[in-house]
């Protein structure tokens, strides 16, 4: 006999793992195209931790938040992957069909970080949500927050 424990966790398994599913495929039909702006150049913006810049690709469409950094191969501490939600929400990323660990860091609009995944696995069928209202999720290499000592609380700084 299972508890209604059992089978209120079972069912947040099966509904994860099915929004897993169609973000997926939402994101193969997807062209590579999708990340580039009118000018077909991909948007880059200055991302500042600490005393560690970075160049992020920037992802504030629909379409380039879902692309992501599928179709990347490998990512150096130099490059990220910022994607911006325009404002404010509860959101999330996930890891199919990627091909390397990241740290995510989830930002708000006052530029605080409010939320680190450190060493991110690919395609474990997980989401990674905000856990609170976030504008912006920074997706760098894996041991990236640990290396330059990147924590809850510091502010972020962006630049074109």
């Amino acid at each position: 006999m299972y508890s209604w424990h059992n089978l209120e966790r079972r069912t947040s398994i099966i509904l994860r793992a099915v929004l897993v599913g169609i973000v997926f495929s939402l994101c193969w039909s997807l062209p590579l195209s999708a990340l580039e702006n009118p000018g077909g150049k991909m948007q880059t913006v200055s991302v500042t931790l600490g005393a560690k810049t970075i160049r992020a690709t920037l992802a504030n469409t629909p379409q380039s938040r879902i692309q992501g950094l599928l179709g990347w191969t490998s990512i150096d501490e130099d490059s990220g992957m910022l994607l911006d939600f325009i404002a404010d929400t509860n959101s999330a990323v996930h890891m199919q069909g990627m091909k390397f660990p990241i740290d995510a860091i989830w930002v708000d609009s006052k530029d605080e970080i409010k939320v680190i995944y450190r060493e991110i696995q690919p395609d474990k069928g997980l989401v990674y949500p905000s856990m609170v209202p976030c504008r912006y999720c920074l997706e760098v290499k894996a041991g990236f927050c640990k290396k330059y000592g990147v924590q809850i609380g510091q502010k972020v700084r962006f630049a074109e």
